[in-house]
């Protein structure tokens, strides 16, 4: 059992903070300032983390997945009301009144972001191998907090909407206030609500709280939107027309798949199950296709006669350097590795097969 609870200190369970980044005084005043850096402390980046193998913890030098990458625009968008909104002027609604309601619904969000990362943790714990479960559920604490601040912000929104909001301050000093403060809040607001779709909660915690915390994250506030909202304004005792269902169920449905997808691409590429890491994975090696044997004999030749110093060099999630050579194949440039021998994985490629094999290139 030791060796399954070993397996969480190894990304994609454990990984490196974010790159080094300013801290002390002067960078939290200006994370208050700007209010994106503010929301990015709390909520998670806005783009992928890369890490050197250096920087990485355990024998897997790649903390970020690409193609993973790739979900989370689309799912922030569509968890936003995207859809909801085109297929709303699709079918012939006005653009004031859906835009309306997605403010409503970000304030719902809210209200069910942390039920959804609870529905999301619990089963976590309770579904881990006996002995993981104190891992796992330490895994869980960062997006529990995180999600209990956000309850809180909402709580306290909530109240000043119910007992503060006939308040009628003095004219000139609620214009200052607006004047100074709405677009730091408005800037703040959107990014936090951004955020919470593409990451979930999720950052540094478990891998799967992401992809099953966005699903009940959607469904909620549809379904929140459909009781609180429509049933007491725009439909009160009718019946919605079809499109009002295909409009506000299109987005949770399409999030839906981009969960499963994600949930997939952990098993299969990093081992990740619902129980913990999966005995005896390996990662997946993907193949390179073969560059024209007379065009590798003649950068051979290059290498071999120090016409590669000036190459630029990018070392990947391993460790092993890669050149990036003069020569093109299939209209990219050829990738010369630096190994003692060539293998499947470590031979001359273009740019974008070594990055689907061995993880985002950074510069060395």
């Amino acid at each position: 059992m030791s060796t399954a609870a070993d397996a969480y200190d190894r990304p994609p369970y454990r990984t490196p903070d974010a790159p080094a980044r300013a801290s002390g005084p002067g960078a939290w005043a200006l994370d208050v300032l700007l209010p994106w850096r503010l929301a990015r402390r709390v909520y998670g980046p806005f783009h992928i983390l890369r890490f050197s193998a250096a920087d990485a913890v355990g024998p897997v030098g790649q903390a970020a997945d690409p193609l993973i990458e790739r979900l989370l625009l689309p799912r922030a968008l569509l968890g936003l009301g995207v859809l909801f909104l085109i297929v709303r002027l699709v079918t012939g609604g006005g653009i004031v009144e859906p835009i309306g309601e997605a403010f409503s619904d970000s304030v719902l969000m809210l209200a069910t972001g942390p039920v959804a990362l609870l529905l999301a943790c619990v089963p976590l714990i309770a579904v881990a191998r006996p002995g993981t479960r104190g891992r796992v559920a330490r895994l869980c604490v960062r997006p529990l907090l995180t999600a209990l601040l956000t309850a809180v912000f909402c709580g306290l929104f909530v109240a000043w909407a119910l007992h503060g909001y006939d308040y009628e301050p003095d004219q000139a000093a609620w214009l200052v206030l607006a004047v100074l403060f709405g677009p730091w809040l408005t800037v703040f607001f959107g990014s936090v609500l951004y955020l919470i779709h593409r990451n979930a909660f999720s950052t540094g915690g478990h891998p799967l709280v992401r992809p099953l915390a966005s699903v009940p994250l959607v469904w909620l506030t549809a379904i929140a939107h459909a009781v609180l909202i429509d049933a007491v304004e725009a439909y009160p005792g009718s019946h919605p027309t079809p499109s009002y269902y295909v409009a506000l169920f299109a987005g949770p449905a399409a999030v839906t798949g981009t969960a499963v997808a994600e949930i997939v691409l952990l098993r299969r590429r990093h081992g990740v199950g619902f129980r913990g890491p999966l005995p005896g994975w390996r990662p997946p090696q993907p193949r390179l296709s073969a560059i024209p044997a007379p065009l590798v004999e003649r950068l051979r030749t290059d290498v071999a006669h120090g016409l590669s110093h000036h190459w630029p060099c990018y070392v990947d999630r391993t460790g092993v350097v890669w050149a990036v050579t003069p020569a093109v194949h299939t209209g990219q440039r050829v990738m010369w590795p630096y190994v003692p021998t060539f293998t499947e994985q470590t031979r001359p490629a273009v740019w974008a097969e070594v990055e689907a094999a061995a993880g985002p290139l950074r510069p060395r």
